[in-house]
């Protein structure tokens, strides 16, 4: 009697969708059935190397069926706070490229983005178009700003990686970040989340656009409702239809300029740096009449974790699962970085303000290119659309996952002894009555 009062509590489990097993591997990844991660590359940002075949045509490292998803313009409210559960979900990890106001304002909110694992790079300091500004040196002040308020607010190392805002460079903009050993990122298929429509049809769209190119960086927008309620279904969709997720790091953490981190920190307005914060239970405590219940069961002392809900009924909103920043290795060793590349084909996509494009140009690569390399017996093929110097190495390196094999495309690196991210499991999920059969098998027997 008692074996089969079990059998039914675990039996009404299953049921509910609340199975034992699983609820304590939640917080790991990778998990069977999610999307996860296929292969990590190590992007060598010296001479500051361009990607995205919409504008850089010199670094195509995606092999077919293979997605970098990327996000700009947050952290915000509700919106990247889902937008990390969609991701957290399917174990996945993205390249966020922050506004340095947005990161100064939402300080927890992007700290959560580097705790996940993801990437994170800079989206310039208030999405002024670089192009449109009087003089260049407005132009760097947004840059470099940018990348000292995100990485102050992070508190910690973030990647020299860099996306113009409505996807226009200038060559003076090209050739500073060249200088800086800063990469820069357009795209390969744009969401054009950024326009109204129904996340359904957000959806139908982008994917449309992949099946037909096959591949690519998408780009997306973290700060858009809408974004973050087609964003778990774009990942399904994505897992059904065979895709795989690479992640994108950077060999060296950038180096801020020390003028702009004291620029910066007026504007911080006192904000705390990472660790200094002490926990609301050491501040204030409740000496008389009821405590909240966040006091009575947070019994460690430490702040109870968590983010607010959103308001509104439709959000799934929550933070993700904790893990550390990504670690980098010690600054590089200073060398004479390569000369500087033209500015690749402008833009005509942008937010909907602003439209500003620039006549097609060719853009030479450098002579020794970030990604390390071995040599092919056929001759590297490289678009029609532009003159290419010879490519002695590349700016991207598989350090996790299976490296594809080399093309006559790119030449890419065999993997090093980096601890892998692993893809995720790929064995089906059981349907209920699968569930219901094996308890019962192991419960009553056939």
């Amino acid at each position: 009697m008692v074996i089969r009062r079990a059998g039914l509590a675990i039996l009404l489990t299953a049921l509910l969708g609340l199975p034992s097993a699983r609820a304590a591997d939640e917080g790991t990844c990778p998990r069977a059935g999610t999307l996860g991660v296929s292969r990590t590359v190590e992007i060598d940002t010296t001479g500051g190397p361009g990607f995205g075949m919409e504008h850089y045509k010199a670094y195509d490292f995606l092999q077919d069926k293979e997605v970098v998803l990327t996000f700009d313009d947050g952290p915000q409210k509700y919106t990247t706070e889902a937008v990390l559960k969609a991701l957290a979900d399917e174990c996945v990890k993205a390249t966020f490229f922050s506004i340095g106001k947005m990161a100064l304002g939402y300080p927890e909110i992007i700290r959560e983005v580097a705790k996940a694992g993801h990437t994170i790079g800079t989206h310039t300091w208030s999405h002024k178009a670089i192009g449109k500004l009087k003089t260049f040196d407005d132009g760097k002040d947004e840059i470099e700003r940018g990348f000292s308020a995100v990485h102050r607010a992070v508190g910690g190392p973030i990647a020299p990686f860099f996306r113009f805002p409505t996807l226009v460079d200038t060559q003076e903009a090209v050739a500073y970040l060249g200088k800086r050993n800063i990469a820069m990122f357009s795209t390969d298929i744009d969401s054009v989340d950024y326009k109204t429509q129904t996340a359904d049809h957000l959806v139908k769209s982008l994917m449309q656009k992949l099946d037909k190119r096959g591949k690519g960086i998408l780009l997306m927008h973290d700060i858009h409702k809408r974004t973050a309620q087609a964003l778990p279904v774009i990942l399904a969709q994505l897992k059904a239809k065979g895709y795989k997720i690479v992640h994108m790091t950077a060999k060296f953490p950038v180096t801020t300029l020390a003028e702009y981190d004291q620029a910066i920190e007026k504007d911080a307005k006192g904000l705390p740096q990472v660790g200094a914060e002490r926990p609301m239970s050491s501040i204030v405590k409740t000496v008389g009449g009821t405590p909240p219940a966040s006091q009575t069961e947070n019994s460690s002392g430490a702040e109870p974790e968590g983010l607010p809900v959103e308001p509104e009924p439709d959000s799934t909103a929550s933070a993700p699962a904790s893990a550390p920043l990504p670690a980098f290795p010690a600054k590089p060793s200073s060398a004479t970085p390569p000369p500087a590349a033209a500015p690749g084909k402008q833009s005509s996509i942008e937010a909907p303000k602003t439209t500003n494009s620039v006549a097609d140009s060719s853009r030479t690569a450098v002579a020794a290119s970030p990604v390390a390399t071995v040599p092919l017996t056929e001759k590297t093929a490289q678009p029609a659309a532009m003159s290419v110097a010879a490519v002695e190495a590349s700016p991207v390196k598989t350090v996790s996952g299976s490296a594809p094999a080399a093309t006559v495309h790119d030449v890419i690196e065999p993997p090093s002894a980096m601890p892998a991210q692993g893809a995720a499991q790929s064995s089906p999920q059981k349907s209920i009555s699968e569930k219901l059969k094996d308890t019962w098998r192991y419960w009553f027997g056939e």
